[in-house]
């Protein structure tokens, strides 16, 4: 499916592969992402995982992180995300201090669901199942 680049929330930049992402938990919560090649895990601010009701404190043993130039301790959780594409169960790494209205889609656990096509000059990206 094609989706239309569009500017990140808050930013003054170009567009960019913005998707519109249902995130799953205790609760549900809808938050804009940036599908970034470059990050190999999910990674969302932490206060989606407060919204979804995940408590950090019982996730796995957290990671520290480099994330927009700063360090940031990464809790993993279990989530359900879910796009016009379909749905995922995977693993997003929460950043507390990292108050982003935008979360990162990244390598393992969407990226390798799907074929990503980007067409900046048509404006334009496209996910399809890899499946």
């Amino acid at each position: 499916m094609r989706h239309a680049l569009r500017p990140l929330p808050g930013s003054k930049n170009g567009p960019r592969p913005v998707l519109d992402v249902r995130i799953t938990g205790i609760a549900d919560a809808s938050l804009p992402c940036l599908i970034d090649t470059g990050t190999m895990r999910t990674r969302l601010p932490a206060w989606v995982a407060d919204e979804l009701g995940i408590d950090l404190t019982d996730s796995a043993p957290p990671q520290s992180i480099a994330l927009g130039g700063m360090t940031l301790t990464a809790f993993p959780a279990p989530v359900v995300l879910r796009t016009k594409e379909g749905t995922i169960i995977t693993t997003v790494w929460f950043c507390p201090g990292w108050n982003s209205p935008f979360g990162l889609l990244g390598q393992e656990g969407f990226l390798d669901q799907y074929r990503f096509t980007l067409d900046v000059a048509e404006g334009w990206f496209a996910l399809e199942s890899a499946a």
